[in-house]
């Protein structure tokens, strides 16, 4: 099932870190949290977070260069990232929403769902032949809509105030599908306005990671 939506949150302060990671994880998002760089680009390099919170100024390699590194990495490239940083004069960082420190939980959570509302999502769910396919819909304004195709010629589209009620209906039509035998095939993101779009059509530009930390 499409669960909560994972966040990355990127932090050498433990104490920030600690904070932002419990503060996100009680309001329905499912967080993973790392100290530098470094372990972020591993992680990176086995999931794929909805969402990345990046602070900039960073141990052993700066959130800048790990913000690069994102942009060379097929499928990282397209994950939003928001950068909570305490720079008076952050560099230019394409596509990226900016927070400048201090920052409190309530706002970062705020920001966090925005971006979250402004991307499509589809998962397909498959039962031998027959399958059906969730697409969560961003529509101006920032409202979403859920819609259901299948099985067979089947259409529905629910309306949604927010997304934690999005959420709440997509997972209790997930639970009626897995529980009818049907099992989670794939999940595609799509957006109208994708970040970085420049990196996706060229090979991996990827570096080891020793580089970085040479």
């Amino acid at each position: 099932m499409a669960g909560r939506p994972l966040l990355l949150v990127v932090e050498d302060d433990a104490v920030l870190r600690d904070k932002f990671r419990a503060a996100l994880s009680l309001s329905n998002f499912a967080v993973h949290a790392c100290e530098d760089s470094l372990d972020a680009l591993h992680y990176l390099d086995q999931a794929r977070p909805d969402v990345i919170v990046l602070d900039l100024d960073l141990s052993r390699v700066s959130g800048t260069v790990l913000y690069e590194e994102m942009g060379a990495r097929r499928g990282a490239d397209r994950v939003p990232v928001v950068v909570v940083t305490a720079l008076s004069n952050p560099p230019e960082l394409s596509g990226a929403t900016i927070l400048r420190k201090p920052v409190t939980a309530e706002d970062l959570i705020g920001v966090v769902e925005s971006v979250l509302v402004r991307r499509d999502r589809e998962w397909l769910f498959a039962r031998g032949r027959q399958s059906v396919l969730i697409a969560r819909v961003a529509e101006p304004g920032l409202n979403l809509r859920l819609r259901v195709c299948g099985p067979g010629q089947a259409v529905a589209v629910h309306d949604c105030r927010d997304l934690l009620e999005c959420m709440t209906r997509q997972s209790a039509i997930e639970r009626t599908l897995v529980t009818e035998g049907y099992q989670l095939l794939a999940t595609e993101r799509r957006s109208g306005q994708e970040r970085r779009t420049h990196a996706r059509d060229v090979p991996d530009r990827r570096r080891d990671l020793s580089e970085l930390s040479a």
